[in-house]
């Protein structure tokens, strides 16, 4: 009896390893990145679709000089806004959730070059 229990144990510890529920670690879905690039034309893209209630990261580059677009501004509900300032050539990130669905809008400091978020 006790070489086979010798021999089960092993086995049981073996075919075990394979069948036991592991409690692993569920990767974090990482926020959306939505790139949009200062050019010579304005915001490029202008219009963005994004889903209500989901991290988004926003990432601003600006490419060139010859812009009055050296900053943009967020509109979010309500009086509340997001200012950055945007380095030539440096992207600029902007970590938001949006609560609800609706139009939001995203412009330079001036308010001439402007562009649209939709949220779904």
């Amino acid at each position: 009896m006790p070489k086979l229990l010798a021999v089960l144990i092993p086995v049981a510890l073996f075919v075990g390893s394979f069948t036991s529920a592991r409690a692993e670690p569920t990767p974090s879905k990482a926020p959306a990145r939505i790139e949009v690039r200062v050019t010579k034309k304005g915001f490029e893209p202008d219009n963005i679709t994004v889903p209500a209630r989901t991290p988004i990261t926003l990432v601003f580059l600006r490419t060139t000089e010859a812009t009055c677009t050296k900053s943009v501004v967020l509109a979010l509900d309500g009086d509340k806004k997001i200012e950055r300032e945007l380095p030539l050539d440096k992207p600029v990130e902007i970590a938001v959730t949006f609560p609800r669905s609706g139009r939001l809008g995203y412009a330079c400091s001036m308010n001439m070059t402007k562009g649209t978020i939709i949220v779904q």
